[in-house]
């Protein structure tokens, strides 16, 4: 019962992981639809594989027998969350994902008390922005009296894999903020100015709606959050991934590191700044999924909806590839 099983192995994301949990001592079972690529990788990686589509229950709970965790990679997730969430609470078995979309965390939510049940846990976000802006926004708050409204972006530099941009084409919407503990829709066009502490100066970044304001509302308990990105070049806009087949490049991610900042304001009106430095986000959530894959393995987990920031403590995001918080 020590199994993991990689859900989606073969997309671009995917592969990362599987690569990096190989290389950690790991010997997942990497799943999927396509047989061929998951033969060949399995073949490569010398890995299990099972081949399953997501129509049919009982060939999913068929795929995932044995198993004590499930990491989906497969997005984008308002397809393949419900389905797997489902699957792992009717079987005792941990649901991670790597999601960026509102989709995981609402579902998550909506089956805590079910997951309760069945002492599973349901931990979407276990890597990439959620791990990084949930853990930056705890360790800048633990010094923090009474804090009233937490703003916090992410510098996003390099291409966007085809994944990453198919995810995010099919999730647009207006972008929100959590106002006094309630989602509600953000002025259109707002931005604001942050420093991300990387040399370049103030740069201005743009409103979005991220699952941070679920995941950090759920372990902050501040009641006003927003959330915004800023791309830090032309190679992250949809159109040079024309020419680009999958996503960056190994050469490409070590060239584009990642960057958080976040202000936090107290009762009395006065700002806390901190930043966050990362490896590229590709690579970043592929070791940060392993390292939780691997800890919820040797027992670390809490049944029903959990946050990472929460489940393993705000330094955890320091703890993962080099990454380095600064108070400003």
């Amino acid at each position: 019962m020590s199994t993991v099983i990689i859900y989606g192995a073969t997309g671009y994301t995917g592969r990362q992981i599987t690569d990096v949990a190989v290389s950690s001592g790991l010997a997942p079972i990497i799943a999927g639809r396509r047989e061929a690529l998951l033969l060949e990788m399995g073949y490569s990686l010398s890995l299990q594989y099972r081949v399953f589509g997501l129509d049919s229950p009982a060939q999913i709970d068929a795929g995932l027998a044995g198993a004590k965790v499930l990491l989906n990679c497969a997005g984008p997730y308002h397809r393949t969350a419900g389905v797997l969430i489902d699957a792992c609470i009717r079987n005792g078995i941990h649901y991670l994902d790597i999601a960026a979309e509102l989709d995981s965390y609402n579902i998550s939510i909506h089956r805590h008390q079910d997951a309760l049940d069945a002492a599973v846990m349901l931990l979407p976000g276990c890597g990439g922005s959620v791990t990084m802006l949930g853990c930056l926004a705890g360790l800048t708050i633990a010094s923090v009296v009474d804090p009233i409204s937490i703003d916090i972006g992410m510098y996003v530099a390099g291409p966007m894999s085809q994944g990453s941009l198919a995810s995010a084409a099919e999730n647009m919407c207006v972008a929100l903020e959590r106002h006094e503990g309630h989602l509600k829709e953000m002025e259109e066009g707002t931005t604001l100015t942050l420093d991300f502490g990387d040399g370049k100066g103030p740069v201005v970044c743009f409103s979005v709606t991220l699952p941070d304001l679920i995941t950090i509302h759920k372990s902050t308990s501040v009641p006003n959050i927003r959330t915004f990105v800023h791309l830090g070049s032309r190679d992250g806009l949809p159109a040079k991934q024309i020419s680009v087949p999958d996503g960056p490049t190994a050469s490409e991610r070590a060239e584009s590191p990642y960057h958080a900042s976040v202000v936090v304001k107290d009762k009395a009106g006065v700002s806390h700044r901190s930043v966050l430095h990362t490896v590229n986000g590709y690579s970043f959530t592929a070791l940060a999924s392993t390292e939780a894959v691997k800890r919820v393995l040797a027992g670390v987990s809490k049944p029903g909806f959990q946050v990472p920031a929460e489940l393993f403590g705000p330094h955890f995001v320091t703890e993962v590839g080099g990454s380095k918080w600064e108070a400003c």
